[in-house]
């Protein structure tokens, strides 16, 4: 494991230039460039908490940043598991080239989701230092942190994604509807008073890993308080978790990937 972890270090100029390269390459001939990233979560959020809060009777001063908080999180979340499934197979030139460990294209992957996901967390800290200034301090003193859990919860999902879609190409339709299921699920953008209609609702909603995961960005942005102790125990769990799963699935199938692409 201590000679693996350093092949990743010693390849790290290599993985870099790729993370640059993609971040380039996603903006490429677009007029605002990176302005989207920090512009789309809002629009949409202005989109969805005008008609969400119509229909849930919320008011938008309130929803909206819980929205806008949801959609910034679930971004990162949905990237890792559907785009993670591309990271292997588009290093495929770079994999039957070169002997580096298959790993750091999922690496790449998680990278690029996380610089993405900094940058729209900007809208949201833009929005709390126009409406809630109180609050910005402390989730400053704590994104830090968020951040390298979300990155390391990132990097295990998109390294699952990406065996799992080099193997079996169905991956992605799957896990296509899989998310979408998860999205109505989760507290995206449904409040915790909706899901007190039931217990088992109430039970589903605490249990809900992305309950805890988005608490870590909410608690302190939103609502001027530290993320509770369960969710970082959620958090770091489900990072474990993911990430035993993401090891063994390496470790089965790193030398055999090759014949997969």
């Amino acid at each position: 494991m201590r000679q693996y972890i350093f092949k990743i270090y010693r390849t790290r100029y290599f993985w870099s230039h790729l993370v640059r390269a993609e971040l380039k390459n996603k903006f490429r001939r677009s007029k605002l460039g990176i302005l989207w990233t920090f512009m789309n979560p809002l629009l949409l959020t202005l989109l969805m908490s005008t008609v969400f809060g119509v229909v849930f009777k919320m008011e938008f001063a309130d929803y909206a940043p819980y929205v806008l908080s949801g959609l910034i999180v679930w971004d990162l979340v949905s990237s890792s598991f559907i785009g993670g499934g591309h990271s292997i197979m588009s290093g495929e030139q770079y994999i039957r080239q070169f002997n580096h460990p298959v790993i750091i294209y999922t690496l790449k992957s998680a990278l690029v989701s996380t610089i993405s996901f900094i940058i729209a967390m900007a809208s949201l800290g833009l929005w709390v230092a126009v409406t809630s200034p109180e609050n910005l301090s402390l989730g400053l003193v704590t994104l830090p942190l968020t951040i390298l859990l979300y990155f390391f919860l990132s990097w295990a999902v998109t390294t699952i994604a990406g065996f799992l879609n080099a193997k079996y190409r169905d991956y992605p339709q799957v896990t296509a509807l899989v998310i979408q299921a998860v999205w109505y699920v989760s507290p995206v953008f449904f409040k915790k008073e909706m899901f007190s209609s039931s217990p088992a609702l109430e039970s589903a909603f605490y249990f809900n890993p992305i309950t805890h995961i988005l608490n870590l960005i909410r608690n302190p942005f939103l609502y001027g308080k530290m993320p509770s102790m369960s969710d970082y125990v959620f958090t770091i769990v489900s990072f474990m978790i993911l990430g035993f799963f993401a090891m063994i699935l390496n470790k089965k199938n790193k030398d055999k990937v090759i014949f997969y692409l």
